[in-house]
């Protein structure tokens, strides 16, 4: 299936990094589209915890998601389940002397129609999405705390 991989170096620890990413009420800061984040139920989160996100892209998109991989601090993932089909997102992280790289990557396990009809585009803007994510991330976590 098709996958996209991007990679980004940010000023701070791997720890402080994985904390961001792997909560998911900070998705909705970093993405694009609007995104509206709720989760399914409460108590810890770990692997196989559902959230509900709503994004607006091709109309509005509703889609379930699932933590699939929560190693800290170097490994988060969630496969997205919705009308374009399931789609496996992944951060990997690590880090050198205080300095994180950050990868973000997504793949299509799964193809339904839409997206099958608007591969072409999103094969040109999902590159250029995961890139102004891990711009947003990387702003977040390098501000200053207020």
């Amino acid at each position: 299936m098709k996958r996209w991989e991007e990679t980004i170096t940010i000023k701070a620890p791997a720890d402080k990094v994985f904390a961001y990413v792997s909560d998911f009420a900070h998705h909705a800061e970093w993405s694009l589209n609007n995104l509206q984040v709720s989760r399914a139920d409460s108590g810890p989160v770990v692997v196989g915890t559902v959230y509900s996100t709503e994004a607006k892209q091709f109309g509005t998109q509703r889609e379930t998601s699932t933590i699939t991989e929560m190693s800290a601090p170097r490994d988060f993932g969630w496969m997205s389940v919705g009308a374009l089909g399931s789609v496996h997102h992944r951060f990997l992280i690590s880090e050198d002397a205080g300095t994180t790289t950050l990868t973000r990557s997504a793949e299509f396990v799964e193809t339904k129609t839409l997206a099958k009809i608007t591969m072409f585009k999103t094969s040109k803007d999902l590159p250029k999405g995961l890139r102004s994510d891990l711009s947003r991330i990387k702003a977040a976590v390098e501000a200053p705390a207020s």
